[in-house]
C-alpha cells in the first residue's frame, strides 16, 4: 500500500516537471520576441545628421520694429528632432536684434544655440523683414551654422499673418517657413568625440516650419512671447523627418513710436 502511494507521488510530480517544461516552451516565442524588439531598437536608434537650418523661429508678430526702433529678444526653448530609426531632443536659447531702416523694413541679426545629446550648435543669420501691409509681413535671411558634426551655409524666406491690437493684452500669430542648407565637412567651433566626421560633409537639407505664437504686452515696449513651431527635415539621401519645439521669452522695442 504505501509503495503504491509512492508511486503516485512519482507521477505527480512528473507532471508538474512536464507542466512546468510545456509553459517554458510556450512562452519561448514571446521571450524571442521581446529579445528581437529591444535588439531591434538599441540597434536601430542611430543619428541621421543634417546640415543644420538657418533660426527658423518668428518670435514676434507680424509688425516691423519702426523707423529708428531696435528690437531685442531673448528665449528659451526645447524640442527634438524625429526620424523613423532615430530621434534625439535637447533645449536651446534664441537672440534677436533688428533695427527699423524704414516704417515698414527692418533689419538685423537672429542667432540660436542648440545643445542635443552630447552635442552643441549655433546658427545666425541676417534678416530683412518688410510688412507689406498690416497684419502681414514677408522675411528673408542668410546665414551660417556649425554644428558639432559639421558646418553649414544657409538661407529662408517666410511669411507672418497675426493680429495687431495695441489696445489689446495678446496678439496672436503663425508664420510659414522653408529653408536650405549646403552642409560642409569639418567643426570650427566645438569639438567632436569622433575626429572622422571631420572629414565627412553634411547632407544638403530642406526645411519647412509652422510657427505660432502668442505676443502678451507688459508695458509699452515690451512684451512676453509663447511660441510653438512644427516642421519638416528632409536630408539628401535620408528618409525625411520632424521637427518640434516649444519656447517663450521676452521682447523688446526701444525708441520711436515702436516702443509703444
Amino acid at each position: 500500500m504505501g509503495s503504491f502511494f509512492s508511486w503516485d507521488e512519482q507521477c505527480k510530480r512528473r507532471e508538474a516537471v512536464q507542466a512546468r517544461h510545456d509553459a517554458t516552451l510556450s512562452l519561448r516565442p514571446v521571450r524571442i520576441f521581446l529579445t528581437v524588439c529591444i535588439a531591434s531598437f538599441l540597434f536601430s536608434a542611430g543619428c541621421v545628421t543634417f546640415a543644420p537650418p538657418s533660426p527658423m523661429v518668428t518670435f514676434g508678430g507680424p509688425e516691423t520694429a519702426g523707423k529708428g526702433v531696435s528690437e531685442t529678444a531673448l528665449a528659451f526653448g526645447t524640442g527634438a528632432v524625429l526620424f523613423e530609426d532615430a530621434h534625439t531632443g535637447g533645449a536651446g536659447w534664441f537672440g534677436r536684434y533688428k533695427y527699423g531702416l524704414g516704417e515698414n523694413f527692418d533689419l538685423g541679426i537672429d542667432a540660436l544655440g542648440v545643445t542635443y545629446s552630447d552635442k552643441t550648435a549655433f546658427t545666425a543669420k541676417l534678416a530683412g523683414r518688410y510688412a507689406i501691409r498690416p497684419g502681414i509681413r514677408v522675411e528673408a535671411g542668410i546665414g551660417a551654422a556649425d554644428d558639432s558634426n559639421g558646418k553649414s551655409l544657409n538661407s529662408d524666406i517666410g511669411v507672418t499673418v497675426g493680429s495687431i491690437g495695441e489696445d489689446s493684452p495678446w496678439n496672436f500669430y503663425s508664420s510659414l517657413r522653408a529653408g536650405y542648407a549646403f552642409g560642409f565637412a569639418g567643426n570650427a567651433i566645438f569639438s567632436t568625440t569622433d575626429e572622422s566626421t571631420d572629414t565627412v560633409p553634411l547632407p544638403n537639407t530642406a526645411f519647412t516650419m509652422l510657427n505660432l505664437g502668442a505676443q502678451g504686452k507688459i508695458i509699452e515696449g515690451q512684451f512676453f512671447i509663447f511660441e510653438a513651431g512644427v516642421g519638416g527635415v528632409f536630408p539628401e539621401g535620408e528618409d525625411p523627418g520632424m521637427i518640434i519645439y516649444l519656447s517663450c521669452g521676452l521682447l523688446f522695442k526701444i525708441g520711436g513710436e515702436g516702443s509703444k
